[in-house]
């Protein structure tokens, strides 16, 4: 009898830890809520709040009482030929409803899946159902170029699970198309993209990366040859397989995205103006103000909350999506907080260059140290900045990428010194690094160089004939 007892105990606690366990897996649905929203551009997250509201019956948004009047409903009441569209404006006559019932195949054309959505629908299938808020958090850790730059420790901890269940999901990552995707590194890309090699070249290719990637970089060609025993044929074919890998595995969804989003042209995501009273960080689109939990279902989960006993699918169906309203609100508010104090940093650190726009005034500054600054994780940094754009105070409307991009200051600057000189006596590489010492630049002729042919600026004697 008392075996029997220590063995039901045995089970009982064997079911705890079980279930112990499976609850601490689950990763937090704000977490990734959050970290969708951050990413999202003002565009997007209007259309993200247009979707909640349509699924969730407990989001309600405030209405303005009165809609300002238009510059568009005056013309429409007063002259409305001036809306209508002009013999050139090709666009507005196709998108017209076409009479002839004739279609254009164009506006059938799929839309490109985004890179996040397309990982999603191949590496949730293939895991535990535990291990599922695993793989969502770490393709939303993802930049756009295919990269994971978050450290794995740091989505254990994250998830709450442990880390060789996170090197699980990444290697299940790892085999999802394109090939390379979830890498940490260069090197680990082209190998990904390398592994299961059949033939002779591109296994040699995969021992090259491995072994010999600063070789493969000077090209040293007879050093591999005398280490491999092969032929310089073999290991010239083989540089061809390495060259035809592609190092950023989600740069194709990035661009064809960011062209499918932009159509409307460019618009700040952050605004940030300067007037007598001080500075200003003004955070472009919708924010929680115009958000609210519905009046009836809070009156509602208050009446079951009284009651001895209230219907229970009705009281989880109401506690479900009053939640869910409350956690998107609390996102957004979270999100719109991230940007301005991203904002206030810039006007801080950047502030020559926030209020001039003159890449003379920008500051070496990294995603690192502006997470470090402000206490929150780099990877919450990337998000909040990629693919976004800042109107300085002088009105210029410029990506974010600009403040993490050490060199285009000095681009910037040799550019400006070229537009002002002398086209009959042009400056060469050395006189201009000597102007930019004098403006406290300090770069050898070489750089000057680099830097005038990445930004396709002809030589002192090509620019005297020219």
């Amino acid at each position: 009898m008392g075996t029997g007892f220590r063995g039901v105990a045995k089970l009982r606690n064997g079911f705890s830890n079980t279930q112990r366990l499976d609850t601490n897996l689950r990763i937090d649905p704000r977490v990734v809520l959050a970290s969708q929203l951050l990413q999202l551009n003002q565009n997007e997250l209007e259309q993200s709040i247009d979707t909640e509201l349509n699924e969730n019956p407990a989001l309600e948004r405030l209405q303005d009482e009165v809609e300002p009047i238009s510059d568009e409903d005056v013309y429409r009441a007063v002259c409305p030929q001036e809306l209508r569209p002009g013999s050139e404006d090709f666009e507005f006559q196709r998108s017209l409803p076409n009479d002839e019932g004739v279609l254009d195949w164009l506006d059938f054309a799929a839309a490109v899946q985004p890179l996040r959505e397309h990982l999603k629908a191949q590496l949730l299938p293939t895991l535990p159902r535990h291990l599922q808020g695993v793989g969502e958090y770490m393709v939303e850790c993802l930049t756009d170029k295919g990269y994971l730059e978050e450290a794995l420790e740091e989505i254990a901890l994250i998830t709450e699970c442990s880390l060789e269940e996170v090197e699980e999901v990444l290697q299940k990552l790892h085999s999802c198309e394109p090939a390379g995707v979830g890498a940490r590194g260069i090197q680990e890309c082209l190998l990904l993209q390398l592994a299961g090699a059949e033939s002779l070249e591109r296994k040699l290719a995969a021992r090259i990366v491995r072994d010999f990637l600063d070789d493969f970089m000077a090209r040293k060609t007879l050093r591999i040859c005398r280490r491999y025993d092969v032929m310089p044929e073999v290991v010239e074919k083989a540089f061809s397989e390495i060259l035809s890998l592609c190092p950023f595995p989600g740069e194709a969804f990035a661009e064809r995205g960011a062209a499918s989003n932009r159509s409307f042209g460019i618009t700040a995501d952050l605004t940030l103006t300067r007037s007598e009273s001080g500075w200003t960080v003004h955070v472009s689109g919708p924010d929680a103000s115009c958000l609210r939990v519905s009046r009836a279902y809070s009156r509602r989960q208050k009446e079951l909350n009284e009651k001895e006993r209230p219907p229970r699918d009705e009281k989880r169906h109401v506690e479900v999506f009053v939640q869910r309203a409350k956690d998107f609100i609390s996102c957004v508010e979270q999100r719109r907080k991230t940007m301005r104090a991203i904002g206030e940093y810039l006007i801080e650190k950047q502030n020559g260059f926030v209020s001039t726009g003159d890449y003379a005034f920008l500051q070496p500054l990294t995603r690192s140290q502006l997470a470090t600054d402000l206490g929150i994780h780099e990877s919450t940094v990337s998000r909040a900045t990629a693919d976004k754009f800042v109107q300085l105070a002088d009105g210029e409307i410029v990506a974010f990428e600009v403040f993490f991009k050490p060199a285009l200051r000095v681009q910037k600057m040799i550019e400006s010194i070229l537009a002002t000189e002398n086209p009959g006596n042009p400056l060469s590489d050395e006189q201009i690094a000597e102007i930019l010492a004098k403006k406290g630049v300090v770069v050898a002729r070489r750089t000057v160089n680099k830097y005038r042919d990445r930004t396709k600026l002809l030589s002192s004697r090509k620019r005297r004939s020219a």
